[in-house]
């Protein structure tokens, strides 16, 4: 599921315009800018936490837009997270986010959990398509589900929203953390 959640975001980011780095995104307060720069954060995150590695709060406040080449640094960072993540030692125990040390698991589905929604989040900013795979779709349906009051708590997530019965899963975990699953650009 890791590999999907990178590759997902991946294909969004490289499908970025500088151009539409000014553009308003469903994530309140973000630009595209803003948010790509957030992905480039979460993957670098994702490659460090599988390395068990300390993902320190400074990662959160680095602007890793200010050199071209972002889209390719990315991939790097994607593929560098899928390979520390294939060793099954990256399961086990705890890494540090921040101050505190959480389970490897919770770490792993939080930030895939982040790659799919902020995914879609910058894919519906730029007017591309974003398909999430079922097993990542449940995946971050479960985490939202679980970990969303916390989130509401932390400023992380808005409140719910609700979806029609029988929705899809993405569009259920869209919902829980705050955002309007047929959210469109204002231009569009």
């Amino acid at each position: 599921m890791l590999e999907k959640s990178v590759a997902g975001a991946a294909a969004v980011v490289r499908g970025v315009k500088p151009e539409q780095f000014g553009g308003p995104t469903p994530c309140q307060d973000w630009d595209v800018r803003t948010l790509t720069n957030h992905l480039l954060q979460v993957v670098s995150a994702l490659s460090l936490a599988g390395r068990r590695e300390a993902v320190q709060g400074e990662l959160w406040a680095q602007d890793l837009m200010s050199s071209q080449g972002w889209a390719d640094r990315f991939d790097e960072e994607g593929r560098a997270a899928v390979g520390a993540w294939a060793d099954a030692t990256a399961w086990d125990g705890t890494v540090t986010m921040g101050d505190m040390a959480m389970p490897s698991l919770m770490i792993a589905s939080m930030l895939a959990s982040d790659l799919a929604i902020h995914g879609w989040d910058l894919a519906r900013a730029t007017g591309q398509d974003y398909r999430c795979d079922d097993d990542v779709a449940e995946l971050a349906h479960r985490f939202v589900a679980d970990m969303g009051e916390q989130g509401r708590q932390m400023g992380i997530y808005a409140a719910p929203l609700s979806v029609a019965d029988g929705g899809a899963v993405f569009d259920k975990a869209l919902a829980l953390s705050g955002r309007d699953p047929q959210w469109t650009h204002p231009a569009s």
